[in-house]
């Protein structure tokens, strides 16, 4: 479903951006608001019905009295203020889904300013959520998807029925900032136009980066979720929806992508409009494509002489390079052996599996089989992680299937992945089946 939208919404753009480009007004502001008008206009056709969504412009605001500056396109729910006499509103940061900030063309200058402005928005969310105003236990801000991508990304878990985990502090700062990406708005620069190749694209990112190490404002947290120039992306792998495990103990938290951009963007706002009202699986349609990023920076939270704060690595490649890499590939679930399959199972009815049972290791021993060996493959499946010498299920719903073939696989299936997954795969089979006999 995702992909038809995105393709009904780039068939507009793509109609209605050539009368803009074309139209003889100079006047700037005049220009800035047709701009906006029609990203509220793709905003508001890409919006769910029945769910009290608006899409407006103005400012947001802290419950202490402060403004961020003026927002081009905001995704909001509840009720704000209009001011008197316009049509801006003052909307609480609470209550904002998505901001976007739009730019006819999007280059080096445009993305220093959109960023600045939309880093107005992140510091008055990230000080209202840590001013205890706003009380993240209750069902609408349960931390439980931040604690399922921290497990992902680092195969431990964050806290479980005894309580937190005692996380050193590289991995504490880690799910901060995962819990901080929950709760804020969706940040979004969205230029119609911009750079004519990706690597300039990440050139400028990268360099505009530089000459800001070590300024207040440019950890993970502040950076938008997605940035559009044209007909590339940068987007953010936060765990909604794009997620990236550690590398070495780094984050792989940026990365660019030709892929469609107005996909991308629904991706974010849908995963979280899912996350506050739970769309259920018909949304997401066969989702047996995904996207295959190509990693820009990496971060990792350090404490060096006594300083706490975050590392940053950048990886530039040539064009050649970025060519070489698919913009997407097809979906697939984890393959596993037999020992992995029915330690899930258990997992899977609720049973403990424990990492130092004598009973599972003495059959694993009878098998042949090294524990180590099988958690650390279950581990790497991201539908595992471990506490202490514990295995947990951190999945939504895991399903676990026997192949034709005798193959076991298991996947996350809460959309129902695996099932179309495995329909597909059956078809195949008996299309291939088909042909040899015609043959």
């Amino acid at each position: 479903m995702i992909r038809t939208v995105a393709d009904l919404l780039s068939d507009i753009l793509r109609d209605e951006l050539p009368k803009l480009d074309s139209s003889p007004v100079k006047h700037a502001p005049t220009i800035g608001d047709m701009y906006e008008g029609l990203s509220s206009e793709i905003l508001n056709s890409a919006l769910p019905d029945g769910l009290g969504l608006r899409v407006v412009s103005g400012f947001a605001r802290d419950g202490r009295g402060r403004l961020s500056g003026q927002l081009d396109c905001m995704v909001v729910r509840g009720e704000g203020e209009q001011l008197p006499y316009t049509d801006s509103y003052v909307w609480h940061v609470k209550d904002i889904v998505a901001v976007i900030e739009v730019k006819k063309r999007l280059h080096s200058a445009e993305l220093r300013d959109a960023f600045a402005q939309l880093r107005s928005v992140s510091e008055i969310e990230h000080s209202y959520y840590q001013s205890g105003d706003e009380e993240l236990d209750d069902p609408g801000h349960s931390l439980a998807p931040s604690a399922r991508t921290f497990a992902e990304m680092t195969g431990r878990v964050a806290w479980d029925a005894e309580g937190p985990a005692a996380l050193p502090y590289e991995e504490e700062a880690l799910f901060h900032a995962l819990a901080l990406e929950q709760v804020s708005a969706i940040r979004v620069i969205l230029g119609m136009h911009g750079f004519k190749s990706e690597r300039a694209f990440r050139s400028s990112m990268v360099e505009y980066l530089e000459q800001n190490i070590g300024n207040v404002g440019f950890g993970p947290t502040n950076f938008p979720q997605l940035i559009i120039s044209g007909s590339y992306s940068l987007a953010k792998a936060n765990g909604r929806p794009f997620m990236a495990p550690l590398v070495d103990g780094w984050w792989p938290f940026y990365f660019s992508t030709p892929e469609n951009p107005l996909r991308l963007l629904l991706e974010f706002i849908w995963t979280r409009l899912d996350e506050i009202y739970g769309f259920g699986r018909e949304l997401w349609g066969e989702d047996l494509e995904t996207e295959v990023g190509r990693t820009l920076l990496s971060f990792r939270a350090a404490c060096v002489d006594g300083r706490k704060g975050w590392q940053v690595q950048a990886h530039q490649v040539d064009a050649d390079t970025l060519d070489a890499i698919p913009v997407a590939e097809q979906w697939s679930p984890e393959f596993i052996g037999e020992e992995e399959y029915l330690l899930l199972v258990m997992l899977c009815q609720g049973k403990e599996v424990r990492c130092d049972d004598p009973v599972m290791l003495s059959w694993l021993e009878s098998r042949g089989v090294e524990i180590n060996d099988v958690r650390n493959r279950l581990l790497e499946t991201r539908l595992v992680a471990s506490s202490g010498k514990r295995l947990k299920l951190i999945t939504k719903e895991c399903g676990l299937a026997i192949l034709p073939g005798g193959e076991y696989v298991a996947a996350e299936n809460s959309t129902g992945r695996l099932n179309r997954w495995i329909s597909r795969r059956i078809e195949n089979l008996h299309k291939d089946a088909s042909d040899e006999e015609m043959a």
